[in-house]
């Protein structure tokens, strides 16, 4: 398996300093997927009994001069092309591992790795496909799904089934990858799941771990390529529904990612690394773009929705999944003649709610029902600022009637029946539904209607509106750099552009502009 010589440098100067400690080394040792890996199968393939799932564990089966040993003869060094792949495997399994400090899923070895564990299936194409190197830096910005999709149009196989082929992996981990092959389809979709498992089951726990995995990795794309917005989405959304973390609490978690990202390559003598990846991502600059299409009555309606928004008006974006929706909703707020720009901004996954964390996510302390729970509300910190309420229809009913209530002045606080103020906040909504016809049908909150009070707009999905699906994809291949210029190809594109379905929208388009890019730079 191959391996980063800067990582193995550090580990040989400290395993050759006496007054360093074996501790150490170990912590270090996780942050390479390809020797972490390499030391835990080849423990487990010679292990007489039980299962080795944690450097401690490991390395107390073989001691310390074996440990050292098994360093020293490491040779096969991955290229500096891998670079950001070491980042994206370092902060995947910090993001886990800190996750998994505040929910206790499992011990702190086994959820750094579980956040590696698709970085170590890479590493598993990489040598079974030497091309795949030439694609990785695309590949790291997609989800795993769309990884596999590309990965079976090019190679034939994946990652995903590379991992699950290994045999002597602990179970704990072969369970992660089950649950990835039965999610992750070769099509490039997630088939659903459903959980039915005790939370005190076995299955529960490889579920959760799954979970992890999949959080933690959407955290690592949010934080080297801000420009994917969906990432940022994905890890918000996650990280809120699977394991409670509040959505103003998400900025304190990346950043502690970020810090513990930093001390990692100071570790390792690449403090440059860092500036280069995290740095220049933090300074990345969402561009001040506006919502475009070709389509005049469109334009119209698009326009009137600017006007709506400059007024101070809440604004309803609503149509099928992955049509642009945050998209337009996060034009409104970056247009250079918004007020709203420089003010606070919170997004709020209402799907992530459950009637237990609602209130607390919505008014924080007093409002909480959760002991404990120190976080202010989004109402409170987006005060002044603007609130993006994402599939608003998904908040249960009761709820929303409560947050009706919140809007505007009638509600209390559950904890200590105080009435809440209304708050000063511009809301911004979306949904797959008309909310308006929820209403009239009895499955939306008219009292919450009635406080919301938008502007609204459907979104067409892009068999719809075909006339814009070269333009949206050229800003998509200028954003993520994908070179499809070619004369002769771009044709191509145009036919496919006409014929397509697009079931899936912008993600269906997204997808296979990234296949093209990849299936070219192989050619090349």
């Amino acid at each position: 398996m191959p391996v980063f010589e800067h990582t193995v440098a550090s580990l040989r100067e400290l395993i050759r300093n006496e007054n360093e400690s074996l501790q150490r080394v170990l912590e270090l040792i996780r942050y390479d997927p390809g020797l972490y890996f390499s030391l835990l199968t080849d423990v487990n393939s010679s292990a007489k009994r039980g299962e080795v799932t944690s450097l401690s564990q490991a390395i107390s089966l073989i001691g310390a001069h074996r440990l050292e040993k098994f360093i020293l003869q490491q040779d096969n060094y991955l290229d500096t092309d891998y670079l950001l792949y070491w980042c994206y495997a370092a902060l995947a399994g910090e993001t886990a591992m800190l996750i998994n400090e505040q929910v206790s899923i499992a011990n702190e070895d086994e959820a750094f790795f579980a956040g590696i564990l698709p970085c170590v299936g890479m590493l598993m194409m990489l040598m079974l496909h030497p091309r795949h190197r030439k694609i990785v830096d695309l590949l790291l910005k997609l989800p795993v799904e769309q990884r596999i999709f590309i990965e079976e149009g090019l190679f034939k196989t994946n990652h995903v089934e590379q991992l699950e082929k290994i045999l002597s992996l602990p179970e704990i981990y072969r369970d992660i990858v089950t649950c990835m092959v039965k999610i992750f389809s070769k099509s490039g979709k997630r088939n659903k799941f459903a959980e039915s498992h005790s939370k005190l089951s076995i299955e529960y726990k490889s579920f959760q771990m799954f979970r992890l995995v999949d959080t933690a990795e959407a955290a690592a794309r949010a934080i080297l390529f801000p420009a994917v917005v969906e990432a940022q989405d994905k890890f918000r959304e996650s990280a809120n529904m699977y394991f409670k973390i509040a959505e103003n609490e998400i900025e304190e978690l990346l950043a502690d990612v970020v810090l513990r990202f930093d001390r990692t390559c100071k570790e390792f003598k690449m403090e440059g690394l860092f500036e280069q990846c995290i740095l220049q991502a933090s300074s990345y600059v969402l561009p001040a773009s506006s919502f475009v299409t070709k389509s005049e009555a469109f334009a119209k309606e698009i326009d009137a929705i600017y006007a709506a928004n400059l007024e101070g008006r809440n604004i309803f974006i609503y149509g099928e999944s992955s049509v642009g929706k945050r998209l337009l909703a996060l034009s409104l707020r970056r247009r250079p003649d918004s007020l709203m720009k420089n003010k606070p901004f919170l997004s709020l996954h209402c799907a992530a709610m459950d009637s237990d964390t609602f209130e607390a996510e919505m008014c924080g302390d007093r409002g909480c029902l959760m002991a404990g729970s120190k976080h202010k509300g989004i109402l409170q910190t987006a005060e002044g600022g603007t609130i993006l309420l994402t599939d608003v229809d998904m908040i249960p009913i009761m709820q929303q009637d409560r947050l009706a209530g919140m809007l505007t002045g009638k509600q209390l606080h559950k904890a200590d029946e105080r009435p809440l103020a209304a708050p000063n906040v511009k809301l911004l909504i979306t949904s797959r539904k008309d909310i308006f016809d929820e209403a009239r049908e009895g499955r939306f909150s008219e009292s919450l209607l009635k406080a919301l009070n938008p502007v609204s707009i459907y979104l067409p999905p892009l068999r719809e509106r075909r006339e814009d699906i070269e333009f949206i994809a050229d800003e998509i291949i200028e954003k993520y750099n994908l070179n499809l210029n070619d004369p002769a190809l771009r044709l191509g594109l145009r036919d496919y552009f006409e014929t397509q379905p697009f079931h899936d929208n912008l993600r269906d388009l997204k997808r296979f502009l990234f296949f093209i890019s990849a299936k070219n730079r192989l050619k090349s």
